[in-house]
């Protein structure tokens, strides 16, 4: 096993789980331009990293609308457009259970100005070109706000929605400038072509399967080494997104934030419109897993409860 397992002081650094991140391992994603052969390239490269995808006030215009939300909850401090973490929450106060918490979630989820961000005519466009069809997209989106802290496990996105169809595809949207030292996703190279991950989770449903991790429990750079691999990421600016398949394996780096940064993400599905949809996650009212909607997200519990965010 890889030792490297430090107290993290220096703010300026890559980390997973406090496991610090050698510099080598880490390099920078090829950027697509939208004008590309994009199929081709996610053929080749598992995946698909676009810049200037969104207008920027659009972006501008979502990220304070989340961000007014949490700052009524008492979550972040005053300038909230600045999304730094006040380190108190009054949202359980206003939202007791967890019921209220996903109708919470949900507004914020569902307000205009996200959507016309991750469910747009520009976003529409590129995959549109990708499919060279009509598309479609799930009604739930996966936002996220992740404090300094943990974040997301290494995983591949298969066995959390694998009920419709096989050429489902995952957009993640970076919803503020993301530095690589503030949560930044990251992919490894070529994992998309890994047989031995593919078996071993390929149908496996984590909602009709719960006992068994639908994530990978193998210490992420053990597995970059036992592959002769490396992390794959960037600095994220407003406007770009990173689009990738169901068995490209992903996560993040610990948000290291020095001045208490909220980081603003939101993943969401898009798929040919000819093909089956997983219900789950579609309609007016998506269920999501085991039936909670957006009360299964870690994001929609108070900040102050979401060091390790999910």
């Amino acid at each position: 096993m890889i030792k490297g397992f430090i107290l993290i002081k220096s703010k300026n650094v890559r980390s997973i789980n406090s496991q610090l991140i050698p510099n080598h391992l880490v390099k920078e994603l090829n950027v697509s331009k939208i004008s590309d052969d994009l199929n081709k390239n996610l053929l080749k490269d598992g995946y698909l990293f676009i810049r200037n995808v969104y207008k920027k006030d659009d972006i501008k215009n979502a990220k304070n609308r989340i961000l007014k939300h949490l700052y009524e909850v008492g979550e972040v401090k005053k300038p909230y457009s600045d999304g730094i973490f006040s380190g108190v929450s009054n949202r359980k106060e206003l939202y007791p259970n967890i019921v209220e918490l996903g109708k919470f979630w949900r507004k914020i989820s569902e307000s205009n100005q996200l959507r016309k961000v991750i469910n747009g005519k520009e976003i529409i466009n590129v995959f549109e070109n990708i499919f060279k069809e009509k598309v479609n997209h799930f009604s739930f989106a996966w936002l996220r706000a992740v404090i300094k802290g943990k974040a997301s496990p290494l995983h591949i996105d298969h066995p959390y929605m694998n009920r419709g169809t096989d050429k489902l595809l995952t957009c993640w949207t970076p919803l503020s400038s993301i530095k690589k030292n503030e949560g930044t996703l990251f992919v490894l190279n070529n994992s998309h072509k890994w047989i031995d991950i593919k078996k071993k989770f390929l149908n496996h449903d984590i909602d009709l399967n719960p006992s068994i991790p639908g994530h990978i429990t193998e210490n992420t750079l053990d597995l970059v080494s036992r592959k002769k691999s490396y992390f794959l990421t960037s600095d994220f600016e407003p406007g770009d997104c990173l689009i990738f398949g169901m068995f490209m394996i992903h996560g993040s780096f610990d948000n290291n934030t020095s001045i208490g940064k909220i980081r603003l993400s939101c993943d969401t599905r898009f798929q040919p419109y000819s093909e089956p949809m997983d219900h789950r996650f579609s309609g007016i009212n998506p269920s999501a897993h085991k039936g909670l909607g957006y009360s299964c997200l870690s994001s929609s519990a108070p900040l102050t409860e979401n060091v390790i965010n999910k």
